[in-house]
């Protein structure tokens, strides 16, 4: 019983600590990036893209249910607008695609579950596939809910390359910062 829950409440201290984590992550994105914005939530780099990696790659499914706990809290604004449920979807769809992707990609075999043993070929798959994954659900959520001035052929686009390029510079950094300290370690 006592083990059942330290273990919720590390896990529920860790979906916190992203949803923390992912929310002052866009807010430095928007900030840093803000020049290079294609429309409201849509940047041609999205950092938070390789965040939301890294933390499903670490933590599992804590770190993608504070990815989307952090999604809600950046969306609060949909729900004192009536967009309730755009809000929930599109928090379901940035907080969960991630951990859906790696637990495909790593079922198939395509990726390592161990990050020690993750090669660059295996996280491009990854990030272009997370990518690819990402653009389609949130504008399949926004077709779906009929969002006002959607081109979905036209908006994919600027969000699969924001989120490609974005994951990209993050996670080789991350793997290059990872090498360098156990290289240092050895």
């Amino acid at each position: 019983m006592i083990f059942l829950l330290r273990d919720t409440l590390e896990k529920t201290a860790l979906a916190l600590a992203s949803a923390f984590l992912f929310v002052g992550f866009f807010r430095f994105n928007s900030w840093i990036f803000s020049n290079l914005e294609y429309g409201e939530g849509i940047s041609w780099v999205f950092l938070p893209a390789g965040f939301r990696i890294i933390l499903v790659l670490v933590l599992g499914l804590p770190g993608a249910v504070g990815l989307m706990l952090g999604s809600w809290f950046i969306d609060r604004e949909l729900f004192n607008q009536g967009a309730t449920t755009l809000a929930i979807l599109n928090g379901v769809v940035s907080g969960m695609t991630p951990w859906l992707v790696m637990k495909y990609l790593t079922h198939r075999q395509w990726l390592s579950p161990q990050l020690q043993t993750l090669n660059a070929a295996q996280l491009l798959n990854l990030i272009l596939i997370f990518a690819a994954t990402s653009a389609i659900g949130h504008q399949l959520v926004w077709v779906l809910l009929e969002r006002p001035q959607l081109n979905i052929w036209v908006d994919i686009w600027p969000m699969f390359v924001g989120n490609a390029l974005g994951a990209l510079l993050m996670l080789y950094s991350f793997k290059f910062v990872l090498d360098r300290l156990r290289s240092r370690a050895e």
